[in-house]
């Protein structure tokens, strides 16, 4: 029966198994309000269909309950058929419960709650299990479909037919009786009746007498329960004279030869006999029951397994002629207090007396031949080598005798105030449920040297030890050996036997911190769930002789940070969910010996982010690393004949499979999969919860079986490709979980007609069409932009026609005015290009994240790109060659392709560390920060713009105060002034002055046109240079009001000209003076400037510029048309302090002799 142990089965497997969201056997999951347990999984094979089956294990539902034939996971991929009813499940407020037809099982203590007064058996259940209604307490009737052919009902009682006849199975637990005597109530079991199941009348409670017919053959017993366990009310059990097999004497059952006791009624009284009170030492105040023995009847030999089970009455038994006690005659007869075992008992088996609080200890006559008690009263074989049995009332420290070899099972079960126990060094075997439930038991210790080998099934269930040193001899530990327990460490000896860690033998520890092998062990197998649901476990090391680690070892393990495989391992398998819910782990690498990663082996090992699979692995189940969010890459050897990895992807050795997506891969702009995948492989993507965007491959033709199941934000699919995939597994997307109309489909616009038509991807969310727009100027081509997400696009065509091609940071698609962010150029982007275009410089204002191949060569491989530049911070993370794993096969650049980036980051993009792909390092030496030739200046002036900041004084700042210095002015519309001698003034103002976000006077904002001075020299020298800005991060602003008329060319040349209402001045270059643009087309040249005139100037002939420092005391225009000339020259034989100028107006750094202006007077330096 074991009501408590499998009840405690139910809460751990609760609490431990819900956790978790894949599914593997053993695992429970609640669904519209019902608990499910999954007890078998198969998928198709070898003719056979694929097998999936739970059981049910409880529900909290009111009402009417109703189990379904079949359920689905929470995940919706498997659809179980309900094929069980667990042990001890719960119905606590159903009023009724129907039973699917697909039930085959009813198991032990099913249904428990106090509702239901009728159950319908159906014609599929083919075995109920012993007591399996025995707590649905207020069962009045069981029925039975007329199509079953093993059980039966008649009047409510369930019937089972066996080979050999007819057995009473159960009897309702708050059913009537037929009223007999005085407020009695009977039950006669039918004529023709050969058996009473065990706990056929279980918990019966309103039955004070029970009739036995003279047809019955049987009354099968077991160590916990006979027929009538725990009939409360029962207080005899009658048998008919005739009955050739058994006979009741005085209520009792025995065998018909009166040698074998069968059934003690439950509530049948002793006799009162004040001589077997309960002693002051456990009670005090007399609240105990009052002392009642009974008297084994003269004759009975052999009390049957399972005869006094549960009985409250007797506090004491003589048991006079009796020689054998079977296994759990007397057990957990709760208020016995004296067993009396005379010199006749030859035999006491396993656990005959057990579960009594109040039994100090036992007393055996003296001239027994068989047995023996110690000082304690403890129960030994006549040689003390064997100890049968601890009395359960016994509290605080034992030491076993030291000539023990064997405890026997069931020797101290439910001993529940025994605290210590000390193993004396002969010890070899613990057996079977030897200590369960001994629930104050703390501590062990084994006397050395220990040759102890065996610990059995269950031995310490339930107790509450905290320290474990397992000896080096002990060759087995038994399954559940030690689950649950308060354990908080256990260690293993050096040159440890031990073989099998067993089933579930350390489950659901969750105090246990530490498990260690303190040296070499045998270990050879760790079995299924061995480990399981130790929540505080933080590392755990596999001996290197471990073949196999089976289903769930390590399953619920929320804090394992390491998993180590001493070498030379010869682990093999990777069992179901072994390692299933590891949230802590972080990296495993496998053993060059495994050769089978099975079903959700690291599923749920949420903070997992790498896998080293080994050349040895053959075998990797789809499900292997499931809902591993933080899983950033796998990464095989290059050896394994079955599987590849390419930048972290896991694939089939030929690249054309994929086999998993490793989930921290999935990116909000873009998720590249490797070009070379023909085949989406099963459950690929499955619960990728990050997945937003994926971009299928050009050649991919295949998506098989749940491969994007339980992505819940995906919301873009993108296909390279121009015909859509036929070949779609229906649960592809599974329709459960995922809903197609809310995601978006992405193509090329050439596609789209394929698309439309094609009825599968028709039904997506809609057809999402790369779009075109005119990004480097109106007239000057458009680009194709492929959208990869709803934040993303990827340039994959352009038909610009200029010098300097611009990326900007995003890109609206004017026919829906969605904003995109550039983060991609595809790869042979060029290839289609015409001929027309043919920019030389790539300029890219974006954060880039994807480099394609062959970036910028068109269709015949030429290029006409000799310069790119990079104004992000951040190198571009995916090189496409590196990050597809290509080798020197493929490249993104040619090799005379100059590469510029901002000074600051130089080293990052240079070294082939500190990236996530090491794309960069091959073009080490084609990357710079120092542009050069651009900037030129022959004689003091030259005009100026650029597509990006330009940081001019980094060749002074570096050169020191050799280095030229160059200035960069701006031309405000408010400071043009015309001389009486009709000379246009315009004054220029340093860039720093103007607008917010300009610091230094050689740093000029992206698309401004500006005016360079040189500041030490007339011109620049040949080694000039200059950087991409630093401070590109803020925008420059004019200050408000104010108009610079010096407008920069970029992007390509620009074709202008004079009219009479608005004239145009160039910069001579070789002049270093303004000149007026004639009112022809004039082409001035990229990256140049010109100033525009302005009202007031318009007929000027001569143009000249001043400087702000000239205004300061000179005459300036007075906004009335008069204006006064530069004052006559002074004299001055001694050079002042002050700015110097020349008569064109250009400053003069260090004056020798001549005219000059300073102050706005000319003066006269001899």
């Amino acid at each position: 029966m074991r009501t408590s142990r499998f009840l405690l089965f139910i809460l751990l497997a609760l609490f431990y198994a819900n956790t978790v969201s894949a599914i593997i056997v053993g695992n429970q999951f609640t669904r519209d309000g019902i608990t499910y347990e999954v007890t078998f999984m198969d998928v198709a094979h070898d003719g056979h269909p694929a097998r999936y089956e739970v059981k049910f294990v409880s529900s909290n539902l009111a009402g009417a309950l109703n189990i379904p034939e079949t359920v689905a996971d929470l995940n919706n991929q498997y659809t179980f058929k309900v094929t069980a009813i667990a042990a001890n499940s719960t119905v606590p407020n159903a009023t009724s419960v129907t039973i699917p037809s697909n039930v085959t099982t009813i198991n032990a203590n099913s249904f428990k709650g106090n509702n239901i007064t009728n159950i319908n058996i159906p014609a599929t259940v083919t075995e109920i299990k012993d007591g399996a209604f025995s707590y649905m307490e207020g069962l009045k009737a069981i029925t039975v479909d007329a199509g079953n052919s093993k059980y039966s009902a008649t009047d409510g009682v369930l019937y089972e037919n066996k080979t050999e006849g007819k057995y009473l199975s159960a009897y309702p637990v708050a059913k009537d009786g037929t009223p007999f005597g005085v407020g009695g109530l009977e039950f006669t079991v039918p004529e023709g009746v050969v058996g009473v199941s065990t706990n056929g009348f279980q918990k019966a409670g309103k039955l004070s007498r029970i009739n036995l017919p003279a047809s019955l053959k049987y009354l099968p017993t077991n160590q916990e329960g006979n027929g009538f366990t725990s009939a409360t009310n029962l207080k005899e059990i009658k048998v008919a004279a005739t009955n050739p097999n058994f006979q009741d004497i005085d209520g009792v059952v025995v065998t018909k030869d009166g040698k074998t006791l069968v059934s003690y009624p439950n509530n049948k009284g002793g006799i009162k006999d004040t001589n077997y009170d309960a002693p002051l030492s456990i009670d005090p105040t007399h609240a105990k029951r009052p002392g009642e023995y009974y008297e084994i009847p003269a004759g009975v030999e052999t009390i049957k397994d399972g005869a006094f089970a549960q009985v409250q009455t007797i506090t004491a038994v003589k048991l006079n002629d009796v020689k054998t006690i079977k296994k759990g005659a007397f057990y957990s007869v709760r208020n016995l207090r004296n067993v009396e075992i005379s010199s006749s008992v030859t035999s006491i088996e396993d656990g005959a007396i057990t579960g009594s609080p109040d039994l100090l200890s036992f007393k055996i006559d003296a001239g027994n031949p068989n047995y023996m008690a110690d000082s304690e009263g403890v129960i030994y074989n006549k040689a003390g080598t064997e100890l049968v049995l601890y009395p359960a009332g016994r509290a605080g420290e034992y030491s076993t005798l030291p000539t023990t070899q064997t405890i026997r099972n069931r020797a101290f079960y439910y001993a529940q105030k025994v605290t210590k126990v000390n193993f004396n060094s002969g010890l070899t075997d613990i057996g079977n449920d030897c200590f369960q439930a001994a629930a104050a038991l703390k501590e062990l210790t084994f006397t050395a040297p220990s040759t102890l080998k065996n610990i059995g099934t269950f031995s310490f269930y339930g107790t509450a030890l905290e320290h474990l040193t397992i000896p080096a001899s002990v060759e087995n530990i038994g399954w559940n050996s030690f689950s649950p327990t308060k354990l908080k460490t256990v260690e293993v000896e050096d040159g440890s036997k031990l073989k099998t860690i067993a089933r579930d033998a350390f489950a659901n520890n969750t105090d246990l911190e530490e498990f260690k092998f303190l040296g070499s062990s045998d270990l050879e197998k760790i079995e299924k769930g061995a480990f399981k649901g130790n929540t505080k476990l933080k590392e755990f090391t596999i001996p290197k002789n471990v073949t196999t680690i089976e289903r769930g070892a390590f399953d619920g393990n929320s804090a394992m940070e390491k998993v180590t495989f001493d070498q030379p391992a010869k682990i093999q398998t990777i069992g179901e969910g072994a390692f299933q819910g590891a949230q802590a782990l972080k990296r495993i690498e496998l053993p060059n010996t495994v050769t089978t990663i099975s079903k959700d082996a690291f599923n749920t090992c949420k903070s997992l982010t790498e896998i080293v699979i080994p050349s040895s692995v053959t075998s990797i189940d789809p499900t292997g690393f499931q809902e591993c969010g933080k899983l950033e890459k796998f990464t095989v050897d290059q050896n394994n004949p079955v599987y590849s990895s390419v930048d972290g992807f896991l694939l089939s050795k030929d690249k054309k499979v994929l086999k998993a997506f490793p989930p921290a891969k999935a990116n909000t702009y873009y998720t590249l999969l490797p070009p070379t995948i023909e085949e989406i492989g099963a459950q690929a993507f499955y619960y990728v919860q990050e997945l937003e965007n994926v971009t299928i491959p050009e050649k991919v033709t295949k998506i098989d079986k749940f491969a994007f199941d339980r992505t819940a934000k995906l919301n873009t699919i993108a296909f390279l490709g121009q015909t859509p995939i036929t070949n779609v597994d229906p649960s592809a997307f599974n329709p459960a979980n995922v809903n197609t109309h809310d995601i978006q489909i992405s193509i090329r616009k050439n596609a789209q007609a394929a698309f439309a038509s094609n009825a599968f991807w028709s039904g997506f969310k809609q057809l999402g069409i790369s779009f075109f727009e005119e990004v480097n100027g109106t007239g000057n081509g458009e680009t194709e932009f492929f959208p990869l997400s709803q934040k993303a696009v990827m340039v994959v065509d352009t038909k610009a026609d200029v010098f300097t091609y611009v990326v900007p940071k995003t890109v609206t698609n004017s026919t829906d005015n969605h904003v995109y962010e550039i983060r991609l150029w595809g790869d042979y982007a060029l290839k289609d290009s015409p001929a027309t275009s043919k920019f030389e410089e790539v300029v890219f204002k974006n954060q880039l994240d994807y480099m394609g191949l062959n970036a910028f060569d068109k269709a015949d491989g030429s290029s006409s790109v000799k310069r790119i530049f990079f104004t992000s911070n951040n190198p571009t993370k995916d090189m496409s060659a590196t990050k597809w794993e290509y080798g020197n096969t493929q490249h993104e650049f040619n090799s005379t392709l100059k590469i510029y980036v901002k000074k600051s980051v130089l080293d990052d993009y240079k070294s082939a560390t500190g990236h996530e792909h090491a794309g960069w390092g091959r073009y080490a030496n084609q990357i710079d920060y120092k542009i050069p030739n651009d900037v030129k200046v022959q004689h003091v002036f030259a005009t100026f713009a650029r597509e990006f900041d330009a940081d001019l004084g980094i060749y002074k700042r570096e050169k020191g105060g050799s280095g030229s210095d160059i200035g960069a002015f701006i031309v405000k519309s408010s400071n043009v002034f015309v001389l009486n001698n009709g000379t246009a003034l315009f004054k220029m103002t340093s860039i720093n002055g103007t607008g917010s976000n300009v610091n230094r006077y050689n740093y000029v904002p992206a698309n401004n046109g500006v005016i360079l001075a040189t500041l030490n020299g007339s011109a620049t020298p040949a080694d000039f240079y200059y950087a991409i800005g630093e401070e590109d991060n803020a925008k420059y602003t004019p200050n408000a009001g104010e108009q610079n008329i010096v407008e920069g060319v970029t992007v390509k040349d620009k074709s202008i000209q004079s009219t009479a209402a608005a004239p145009l001045f160039g910069m001579s270059a070789s002049k270093g003076t303004l000149l007026k643009i004639p009112a022809t087309p004039f082409n001035m040249k990229v990256h140049k400037a010109f100033v525009k005139g302005i009202t007031g100037a318009v007929g000027s002939a001569k143009v000249s510029l001043v400087f702000d420092d000239e205004w300061m005391n000179g005459n300036i225009h007075d906004g009335t048309g008069n204006t006064a000339g530069i004052s006559d020259v002074e004299s001055n034989t001694k050079k002042q302090d002050g700015v110097y100028y020349n008569l064109q107006g250009q400053r003069v750094s260090n004056p020798q002799h001549g005219i000059f202006i300073q102050n706005g007077k000319k003066v006269v330096l001899p």
